[in-house]
């Protein structure tokens, strides 16, 4: 379990990284539009929990150090919202790849740009098709991660300092 744990932790770090990157940019246009913000603080939210919890595994865990009582609510906290996060990726994934009709007429209403050259359709129904399939693969991955977390949380509640209760 915990091979598979950690091989999850690296995996959500370097996703976690390109997430955040990603994340700085949208976070500007969000600021105009003020309807994206919330999906920014849940990708920030996914971002910090794929830190936090691998601090958790690194200095925690393995390291044997004590750490802040309040890393441990930290982790809680943005576990439930990368639980949301995950959930609707999930929901997405599954509905777009059973039913590819969906992607088709996504790409049809897609404006035409005037400018430069476009690509043709199919490549555009590849690459969201494999976008999809990537969105559900790492869902599933963060879900059982988030799970064995909270599993691992309970059971080293030791190395939170005295003020853990659970």
């Amino acid at each position: 379990m915990m091979t598979l744990y950690r091989i999850f932790s690296y995996f959500l770090l370097i996703i976690a990284a390109f997430l955040g990157i990603g994340l700085v940019a949208v976070l500007f246009i969000a600021l105009a539009n003020p309807s994206m913000l919330l999906n920014v603080f849940v990708g920030a939210a996914v971002v910090l929990y794929s830190i936090s919890s691998f601090l958790f595994l690194i200095n925690g865990i393995d390291g044997k150090k004590q750490l802040k009582p309040g890393l441990k609510d930290f982790i809680r906290v943005n576990a439930f919202v990368a639980l949301f996060f995950c959930v609707m990726n999930i929901f997405q994934s599954v509905t777009v790849i059973m039913n590819p009709s969906v992607l088709g007429e996504a790409i049809n209403q897609l404006p035409q740009l005037t400018t430069g050259q476009q690509l043709p359709k199919e490549t555009i129904l590849k690459v969201l098709k494999a976008t999809m399939w990537f969105l559900l693969i790492y869902s599933i991955i963060l879900f059982a991660h988030i799970q064995i977390s909270f599993g691992l949380l309970k059971q080293n509640a030791h190395l939170f300092g005295n003020n853990s209760k659970s």
